[in-house]
């Protein structure tokens, strides 16, 4: 299987920070009592890209609010003023007669975490004594990191199998220092994230305390961490998003309950969630491979308890192999029975959704200034083609829609008419379309838009509209243009489409398959099969 380089984006890389700071125990070293968990203090300074940056924050946010073993900071921690706390930890520490671990002292509900925090104590007291050069400052100062220790760190939920965790994010004080050191004395992970610079970590011994500085370039502007997570919502929702396909795929753990007897994912248990794709960056080689493949065993597929992350196709394969043959029997390899869906485009917007007609003004009521949809209104007006799939479906496909708005995929951009014209193709996409929604189970195969252009056909911004909402969706979607035309390209960000160049450019190369399939779709056939099912549709 290939390697892959997950959540990569064309703006840049992300930091594999994260990735370190959340590292199950099971790969750093097993906890033990003797040696508790192999912890790290990681600063992250300075800032490389904003949107990035914004968009890692955004995802920080969302990891730590799925945990209870995190403790996070979002700006200076207040003074203790819970007197109760205070007058119980006075009374202890009165005793202290050199060293905290031999105080009869309760920081935390968990004996083994408390005694290491203690033992931190002795040796951060020790290393750092010329900062205590008195019994009151000295005192005071163990006063109140106990106190932020009773506070946010005792109401943790601490497992063996994970080092607990400490996030800080800006500007901190001297003491605020020595409190994260000794939890990370005490095997806390300490994350410390500053984009305006060191702060209190640039006057102390970094290598001395093991501190992994990540510097990067230094911003003045302040940023509040929620403002940032805002920012971060943003970028990810409008952000090319992409996984590599070169060599063997990385392991995934996947919760217990959602696994049959034989460790495979069951059926439709992952249909609850969110969904957000990945775009799959291969050769052509690599999508005939993982074409049929189900999305679970495709590289960075993965889902926690929200989102499940779907890594798709969106390819486009300009000419033809010298051996035409080789072409036909591609395109003939792609098309997978109840999975697929092929469409010999000639312009004709029919085989993809309805032609827009005068009525369909009527739905700019349900788009406001700020171009958000009103997917409630739309929902219970029905009368569309996404009328007929369930309420999670229509609400999935009507939020991806507004992402589309709002990114700026689109070369010009999107004016009203434009918006109008786009929600209009999507709400009334072919019924094809809508039973291959309506029978996509997210870890197993996906649903597959195959476009062969056989002239220098174009598309209309509308058709690239739907057909960057069905990739939102989850759909494989790959267009064949022999003649080598500009389709998409000419629309929205080429980035955005994974594109190929064959052997040579065929301008006038008809479709000719040697397993005739029932999915083709064409207006020279007599028009596609649910036409000729159903009849054609009238404007």
């Amino acid at each position: 299987m290939a390697d892959y380089k997950e959540d990569n984006m064309e703006l840049g890389n992300k930091s594999n920070i994260f990735g370190k700071i959340f590292s199950s125990q099971s790969d750093r070293g097993n906890y033990t009592s003797a040696n508790g968990y192999q912890n790290y203090f990681i600063s992250y300074i300075g800032v490389n890209d904003e949107d990035i940056y914004n968009s890692e924050i955004y995802n920080l946010n969302r990891e730590i609010n799925n945990r209870k073993n995190i403790c996070l900071f979002k700006q200076n921690i207040l003074n203790p003023d819970d007197f109760d706390i205070i007058s119980y930890l006075k009374n202890k520490v009165s005793k202290y007669n050199g060293s905290i671990f031999d105080l009869d002292i309760d920081l935390v509900k968990y004996e083994d975490i408390n005694n290491r925090i203690k033992r931190g104590f002795d040796i951060l007291l020790r290393q750092e004594e010329k900062s205590f050069n008195n019994d009151r400052v000295k005192f005071n100062f163990i006063i109140k990191v106990m106190s932020w220790i009773r506070i946010y760190i005792n109401p943790l939920v601490i497992d063996y199998k994970d080092a607990p965790k400490v996030v800080v994010y800006g500007d901190i004080k001297k003491h605020e220092l020595y409190f994260l050191l000794i939890l990370y004395f005490a095997g806390f992970d300490i994350l410390y994230i500053n984009p305006n610079g060191l702060s209190e970590i640039a006057n102390i011994d970094a290598k001395k305390f093991n501190i992994e500085i990540n510097q990067n370039k230094i911003i003045d502007e302040t940023i509040s961490f929620d403002e940032r997570v805002e920012r971060g919502e943003i970028v990810e929702r409008s952000s090319i998003k992409k996984a590599y396909t070169v060599g063997a795929q990385a392991s995934r753990k996947i919760s217990d309950e959602l696994l049959n007897d034989s460790g495979f994912i069951k059926p439709w248990q992952l249909q609850n969630r969110n969904i957000k794709t990945l775009l799959l960056s291969s050769t052509v080689d690599e999508v005939d491979i993982y074409w049929k493949e189900p999305l679970k065993l495709r590289p960075g597929f993965n889902f926690d308890n929200e989102i499940v992350t779907l890594p798709v196709f969106f390819t486009k394969i300009d000419g033809v192999y010298r051996d035409l043959d080789e072409y036909y029997c591609l395109l003939d390899k792609l098309q997978i029975k109840d999975f697929s869906y092929f469409i010999d485009y000639d312009e004709n917007i029919r085989p993809l959704s309805r032609p827009f007609t005068r009525e369909g003004y009527n739905l700019s009521f349900y788009i406001s200034n700020t171009f958000k949809i009103n997917q409630k209104a739309i929902i219970k007006d029905g009368g569309f083609s996404i009328s007929n799939l369930s309420l999670k479906w229509q609400e999935t496909i009507l939020s991806k829609v507004e992402e589309t708005i709002l990114s700026d995929m689109f070369i010009e951009g999107l004016s009203k008419d434009d918006i109008v014209r786009g929600l209009y193709t999507v709400l009334n996409m072919n019924e094809k379309l809508i039973y291959m929604i309506n029978s996509f189970d997210y870890a197993n195969v996906n649903p597959k838009l195959i476009i062969y252009i056989e002239q220098m056909k174009m598309f209309t911004k509308e058709i690239v509209f739907l057909l960057l909402v069905l990739s939102k969706v989850g759909f494989d979607i790959v267009i064949f243009t022999p003649g080598g035309v500009n389709c998409v390209e000419n629309i929205i960000n080429s980035q955005i489409v994974d594109i190929h160049r064959l052997d040579v450019i065929n301008y006038n190369l008809k479709y000719k398959s040697n397993n005739y399939n029932t999915n083709t779709s064409s207006s020279r056939n007599g028009g596609s099969w649910i036409e000729r099912i159903f009849g054609k549709w009238s404007d």
